[in-house]
């Protein structure tokens, strides 16, 4: 791993996120939602920190808040599996969750 990924990922650490390389450039990194959902998304670096930062744009361009809810909803609607019990909370947790991404993108995009 090369000294500029290092420093990304002190600086996704600093704003309280877990980085773990899953294997060769590529690295997960995890938060919990404002509701306390465990989240993370994988982002491919192919040793590049200009890509790293750039396929974190495009997990929080392509991120579907609609469809991350639906992941978390039971059979009747309701919030499954740790997350809250109501649709709406669901729905607004994942908004937050997108928000976090871009946040953390915005952040490294300064260095």
């Amino acid at each position: 791993m090369n000294k500029e990924i290092k420093k990304i990922i002190s600086k996704a650490e600093e704003l309280g996120w877990t980085v773990t390389e899953e294997c060769e450039n590529e690295f997960m990194f995890s938060k919990f939602s404002p509701v306390g959902q465990d989240f993370n998304f994988i982002a491919d670096s192919e040793g590049e920190t200009d890509l790293l930062i750039d396929n974190i744009y495009e997990r929080y361009s392509n991120f579907d808040v609609s469809e991350e809810t639906y992941l978390w909803l039971d059979n009747t609607g309701h919030g499954s599996n740790g997350a809250p019990y109501d649709m709406k909370d669901v729905y607004e947790d994942m908004e937050a969750c997108q928000e976090m991404i871009l946040d953390l993108y915005n952040e490294l995009r300064m260095m």
